[in-house]
């Protein structure tokens, strides 16, 4: 009987040859890098950090905007004195029809772009953002929410976000009727996506299409 001797050693090293973890080559370094590359580009593009800053800083006016609303309607409607809504007196000389010049408030220190830009027939008054804050008289928004039964709605007057050390041409801005006590407040917005839904197409109902407006009286003053 013949006896024969199986070396299995040589499978067992094709086994281990083929099970070798093979490495990438330049090539392939380089392709992977710029698809990476491709689709980083495209997520910047889709995402925009550009615009979502913007729409960011666009929703706190928004939210800035229906504050100060409340807090006039709230103002008008439980006020036991006279109104007082330019800061100077119960007359409002500074509101419309007041007898006094037309005044706009606002809280950018761009007075002569601003009045160019959007309204060229009021007298703009600005107050800096180290002072405008305070409720009453002395703020950039002179209504006296000081004088609201159980004090002021709001603890103080909201800034533009890119105020102080921004872009001067972003604001908000206040405007008076003195016969019916009406008001307007108005915003420049800067994303698109605010911009286009709120004031450019007209939506807000406002006189001005290029400013966010809201109150109660959006197309006289």
């Amino acid at each position: 009987m013949h006896h024969y001797k199986v070396d299995l050693t040589f499978p067992l090293l094709i086994m281990l040859k083929t099970q070798e973890k093979r490495g990438f080559t330049l090539i392939e370094l380089i392709i992977s890098i710029a698809i990476l590359a491709i689709l980083v580009a495209v997520l910047v593009v889709a995402i925009n950090p550009a615009e979502q800053l913007a729409r960011s800083r666009d929703a706190k006016r928004v939210a800035d905007l229906d504050a100060l609303k409340s807090a006039l309607n709230l103002y008008l409607a439980t006020a036991t004195t006279t109104v007082n809504l330019d800061g100077q007196g119960t007359a409002n000389t500074l509101c419309s029809g007041g007898g006094g010049a037309d005044t706009i408030f606002f809280n950018s220190t761009a007075g002569a772009t601003t009045s160019g830009a959007y309204d060229v027939g009021h007298t703009w008054v600005a107050k800096s953002a180290s002072s405008g804050q305070a409720i009453g008289a002395s703020g950039w928004l002179p209504a006296r929410f000081d004088w609201t039964p159980g004090g002021s709605p709001i603890s103080n007057l909201p800034l533009d976000p890119t105020t102080p050390g921004g872009d001067s041409t972003y604001f908000y801005s206040y405007a008076c009727e003195s016969t019916n006590k009406q008001f307007k407040l108005t915003a420049r917005l800067e994303s698109t996506y605010f911009a286009s839904d709120l004031n450019l197409d007209g939506n807000d109902g406002g006189a001005t299409s290029s400013l966010y407006e809201v109150g109660s009286n959006l197309t006289t003053l």
